[in-house]
């Protein structure tokens, strides 16, 4: 129950935080497209940006993360303070203080209230709650019983340990999301949402799209040159729009770009345009406020969400299991039925994996009945570089009914010198599963064919989904170098 309020009051803030951030996001792609630039997201997807929904939805990723990550921190030291015999006010006092400098430690670089609010109201609640519940009281204590509990979770991360390798998080997806209905619903819905909350706290070097508000005055000659450079660096001037991300000020010869009211980088007019792209990255990194942030919210997700729903779990099937039995035996049962759910769902990941097949075998991989031998086939072959167009079953693949399969076909067909691979991609851009779209662009990229910049501008700006802009920008930017300055 604790850990569930603390995720609430969490889910509270994140809503909060991410509504706002999206209002300032959609105040600034309205002024870069007022400015003649493309917006990403586009117009199609700006007036989600003020739903209160995709703000809920969003702020999920820090409800599960920082949320979860403070509430059994704060749960945890709770369990300890109560065992105290004596020197709780000492301990209480040393957890204040522990509380303070990571306050301090989070707004090192600028003061965040919602950042602030997440650590003034989660840990106090939940330490509270924790230490006063009549339910914690009424468990079994010792050690005995604190290890029955846990022995599941460390047996259960021993074990995906053995799975862990580069390829872990997309075979998640592969094999325990879109394998089954539910788990696409949960795939769809993070493509979905995610994006929203990572713009709360990405550098300006991880966003796509930065805005600088422009002096109105007319500042000499060097403007023109100082205004190509920051379209070529995806720093788009949109006049005196007062939500954009840094202003720009002339002082004679000299340049300062400014960050909330500080300058964050300053030096001559020459300087900056002999090295536009290093002058950015310093713009970047002295307007960063959110590194120890996303630290936390990192660990939140590799750690604290996959924590919560073992101890979310354990509390479904220990209430269930207390209706029937006394609080001992309903303990072990509990702890019995999450280890033995825990291992069922791990051993058919486990299986459902195939390593990637040598050399000699892709073929007979590629013929294979299981989807998940053909994507290993795939795999090999992207791996190798071989053009899959020469492969058996080429043209069935690209017609399977199984998403993961056409998305690793993308992947395959980045490498493939056939021209009927870059038609075949260019089809594609019109796949119904965003992942394998997102896939069809960044190969298409790496053909590096000028032929593809329309079809993927035209993905650009019709497209319905931030996620399918995000990769369909990038792969013009990145590999085509295509940049905004054309369209001026």
């Amino acid at each position: 129950m604790e850990l569930m309020i603390g995720m609430g009051i969490a889910q509270i803030i994140a809503t909060a935080q991410v509504y706002f951030s999206n209002h300032r996001l959609f105040a600034q792609m309205t002024a870069v497209a007022n400015a003649g630039f493309l917006p990403v997201p586009n117009l199609n997807v700006l007036p989600r940006l003020l739903d209160l929904e995709t703000a809920f939805c969003g702020g999920w990723l820090f409800t599960l993360s920082v949320g979860a990550e403070l509430s059994l921190l704060s749960a945890a030291a709770a369990e300890l303070w109560r065992r105290f015999t004596s020197g709780r006010g000492s301990a209480t006092a040393a957890a204040a203080g522990v509380l303070a400098v990571i306050v301090v430690c989070l707004n090192a670089h600028g003061f965040d209230v919602y950042v602030t609010l997440y650590l003034i109201a989660i840990p106090p609640t939940v330490f509270w709650l924790t230490g006063m519940s009549p339910l914690v009281r009424h468990t079994p204590p010792g050690l005995r019983w604190a290890a029955l509990r846990f022995l599941p979770l460390a047996v259960l991360a021993l074990g995906w340990f053995t799975q862990y390798d580069r390829g872990l998080f997309v075979d998640l997806r592969d094999h325990l999301l879109m394998s089954n209905s539910a788990g696409e619903r949960i795939s769809s819905f993070y493509y979905r949402y995610t994006l929203y909350p990572a713009e709360v706290f990405k550098t300006f070097d991880q966003r796509l799209i930065k805005t600088v508000a422009v002096p109105s005055a007319d500042p000499g000659n060097r403007y023109p040159a100082v205004r190509r450079e920051l379209i070529r660096q995806d720093y788009l001037p949109v006049g005196a729009a007062p939500a954009a991300d840094i202003s720009l000020r002339f002082e004679g010869d000299r340049l300062a770009f400014l960050h909330r009211g500080s300058v964050v980088w300053e030096d001559t007019a020459d300087r900056f345009l002999a090295d536009p792209r290093r002058a950015v990255s310093e713009i970047s990194a002295g307007a960063d406020r959110f590194e120890f942030f996303r630290r936390v919210t990192y660990y939140g997700v590799l750690v604290a969400f996959p924590i919560s729903l073992y101890v979310l779990l354990f509390a479904l099937l220990r209430l269930v299991s207390g209706l029937v039995l006394d609080p001992r035996p309903a303990e072990a049962v509990a702890a019995a039925a999450c280890l033995l759910i825990g291992l069922a769902v791990l051993a058919d990941f486990h299986l459902s994996r195939e390593d990637v097949p040598p050399p000699g075998t892709i073929d007979t991989a590629l013929a294979s009945d299981r989807w998940q031998a053909r994507v290993a086939g795939l795999k090999a072959i992207r791996e190798r570089n071989v053009d899959v167009t020469a492969r058996p079953g080429y043209a069935r693949m690209l017609h399977s009914p199984y998403p993961q399969e056409r998305y690793w076909l993308a992947r395959a067909l980045g490498a493939s010198p056939n021209p009927e691979a870059f038609i075949d991609l260019v089809r594609l851009l019109d796949d119904p599963q965003i992942n394998v779209r997102t896939m069809a662009l960044e190969a298409l990229a790496q053909h590096r064919n000028p032929r593809a910049v329309n079809p993927i501008l035209k993905l650009l700006k019709t497209s319905d989904d931030w996620y399918d802009q995000l990769y369909a920008y990038q792969a013009l930017r990145t590999t085509l170098r295509w940049d905004q300055t054309r369209l001026h």
